[in-house]
């Protein structure tokens, strides 16, 4: 899929709704799904999984901004939007049904991002122990500038230093976790937490 393809995706109008016909298009291979937002009614589509996946951003995946284009008979229409809710089958990691989010391409909106940690931290090079507390963040920017990840360096954290989400920054995007929310924090070496008690008792 080449570039200018991303995020283009065939949709059709659905008449009908239940349980019935849901089970009734996925035995033809075809999901369930819903468009809503901006003031306007909602409209139940008949959607290819298949066509889906190929149209997402192999970067941002559930975060692809789409263009919608929607048949109805022998009309087509335009809808630009985002996907906001999906069900799928743990088993076999198929999309079951989705729910689109009409969104205006020049106003933000928020979704979550993985958070991707590398490097190795000079306190763990001295014998401590990294520990990692966040796997996603919750961002604000426009459809089309959706973060792929917050990429965290963890290599300059010494031992006993922690690392907040106010240390870290997005291009085009708002990270909106607080910012003492911790990302990472290395622990002091074994023999440095024993030599630290050993000074406590002492004073006592």
């Amino acid at each position: 899929m080449t570039e200018s393809e991303i995020g283009k995706l065939n949709v059709q109008i659905r008449e009908n709704s239940g349980k019935g016909v849901a089970r009734k298009l996925r035995a033809q291979g075809l999901i369930p799904g819903v468009l809503y937002g901006k003031g306007e009614g909602n409209v139940m589509l008949t959607i290819s999984p298949r066509e889906l996946r190929r149209a997402m951003d192999p970067r941002r995946k559930l975060n692809t901004f789409f263009t919608l284009n929607i048949q109805s008979g022998d009309s087509t229409s335009v809808e630009q939007c985002v996907l906001t809710d999906y069900q799928a089958d743990p088993i076999r990691d198929e999309f079951l049904h989705v729910d689109f989010l009409r969104v205006d391409p020049n106003n933000e909106v928020v979704t979550k991002i993985p958070v991707e940690y590398s490097g190795r931290a000079v306190g763990v090079v001295a014998g401590g122990k990294l520990r990692t507390y966040q796997r996603t963040v919750r961002v604000s920017a426009k459809p089309a500038q959706i973060p792929v990840k917050l990429a965290v360096d963890v290599t300059p954290l010494q031992a006993g230093q922690t690392l907040r989400m106010k240390d870290l920054s997005l291009e085009n995007a708002t990270l909106l976790e607080h910012p003492d929310v911790v990302v990472a924090t290395v622990d002091p070496p074994r023999a440095a937490k024993a030599a630290g008690a050993d000074d406590k008792k002492k004073k006592k």
